[in-house]
């Protein structure tokens, strides 16, 4: 539980400071010949007694880019490249595990000066309301891998103090909450905040509904 307190601390400062902001590995890189803004980097390190490696891959505007924390027995993905783990790709372990050796791994980078961010500057697949002091947001993701999933974000506004930012995912995208990754909004609420927000997405023509799959335009 301490663990995970620090991890939840700790990642509500790094989403509130880079809020559109992507992070890529610059410890090597390289680009196709058929897209020159393509790069692919690796770092390996050592976290208490274990071997990982991380695998970034960033092309502008490339649904491609994401970065891949891999242990021997696990994969886990950061799909937006917002220092934060979306989704366990094969493995069994949780995304809050996953995400300690993470955050080692890039506070290690940022202080070798391996680490790039990149304003990421689009909204396409995200559909925001605000409030006078809540913030609601959808976002949508099609992994190159997977199914596609949906990530609900509450930030609340807390006058003179750091501001609440909670995250859930919809795995299956179908309207329905499954698993909270940060934050201590109640998952009940933030279902209810969810559907009004999806039917609000429907009516400004923002969001999609076919065949109980929920997607932001």
């Amino acid at each position: 539980m301490k663990n995970r307190s620090i991890i939840i601390r700790y990642s509500r400062k790094l989403l509130m400071t880079f809020f559109s902001t992507v992070f890529i590995l610059l410890v090597s890189f390289s680009c196709s010949s058929s897209n020159q803004g393509l790069k692919v980097s690796g770092f390996r390190f050592t976290f208490e007694g274990n071997d990982y490696y991380i695998r970034s891959i960033y092309c502008p505007n490339s649904p491609q880019s994401c970065n891949h924390l891999m242990g021997r027995d696990f994969e886990a993905v950061d799909i937006n490249q917002d220092r934060m783990i979306d989704k366990i790709v094969k493995g069994d372990v949780t995304i809050h595990e996953t995400q300690r050796i993470y955050s080692y791994a890039l506070d290690l980078l940022e202080k070798e000066n391996k680490l790039s961010a990149v304003n990421k500057g689009t909204e396409k697949d995200q559909y925001t309301i605000k409030k006078s002091n809540i913030l609601f947001e959808i976002t949508s993701f099609q992994p190159e891998l997977g199914d596609p999933f949906n990530q609900f974000k509450v930030v609340q506004k807390r006058a003179g103090i750091e501001h609440d930012i909670s995250l859930f995912n919809d795995i299956k995208a179908d309207g329905s909450l499954d698993e909270i990754l940060l934050g201590s909004f109640s998952i009940v609420e933030a279902q209810k905040q969810y559907q009004e927000t999806i039917e609000e997405g429907i009516r400004d023509n923002r969001i999609s509904r076919v065949d109980d799959l929920i997607r932001v335009k």
